[in-house]
């Protein structure tokens, strides 16, 4: 890059200012950062890209669909995370916990169930538990998220849910556990293929 005052080509690194990489012309002694690349993307292009992400569409995706690599689309995701930051704390009331229990297998004949706590909002995982279907791993896994405040708890209409989950804020329903039946769909479907 050529000085923009004298428009030498001899320059030295002179430190970064806002993460962007400064010059000190040897000629002259100006102080300037590089210009922007043309290739540079819009910042509607790049919020456009989140808007498809947080749709469900992953990062590959939104790259052949915005003509863009998908390292970019994976780097502009990032940096508005770190610029949001966490939305609220985790000591903050979750509004909708999703629980939901799934049969698996461990190996090619251990049958067992795993217990699923997710919250709707976040679409994002509280705990888990691999064992039984019975009233005592219920009560167990209650232990493991009971310590969050939730407003509501969603579950199905599985007996050990009412023996765990307060009346007043169980939501004992189908049509409330979309969510984690989302990734029980999922998980049953990579195990077909």
């Amino acid at each position: 890059m050529n000085c923009p005052k004298c428009t030498s080509d001899k320059s030295v690194k002179s430190g970064k200012v806002k993460g962007v990489q400064r010059y000190k012309c040897k000629g002259c002694g100006c102080n300037y950062t590089v210009e922007q690349k043309s290739t540079a993307k819009s910042k509607s292009m790049k919020k456009r890209a989140l808007h498809l992400y947080l749709e469900g569409l992953g990062f590959r995706s939104i790259g052949r669909f915005l003509g863009v690599s998908n390292v970019s689309v994976l780097n502009w995701i990032r940096n508005f995370g770190k610029e949001v930051g966490e939305l609220s704390s985790e000591n903050q009331e979750i509004q909708m916990v999703e629980m939901d229990e799934m049969h698996s297998y461990i190996g090619s004949k251990n049958y067992c169930w795993i217990w699923i706590a997710a919250r709707r909002y976040r679409k994002k995982f509280l705990n888990f538990v691999i064992c039984d279907r019975s009233n005592e791993t219920a009560k167990e896994f209650w232990k493991t998220i009971n310590h969050h405040e939730m407003k509501y708890i969603a579950s199905d209409y599985w007996k050990p849910y009412k023996s765990i989950i307060p009346k007043k804020k169980h939501l004992q329903t189908k049509a409330e556990t979309f969510t984690v039946e989302r990734y029980n769909n999922l998980s049953s479907t990579k195990k077909r293929e």
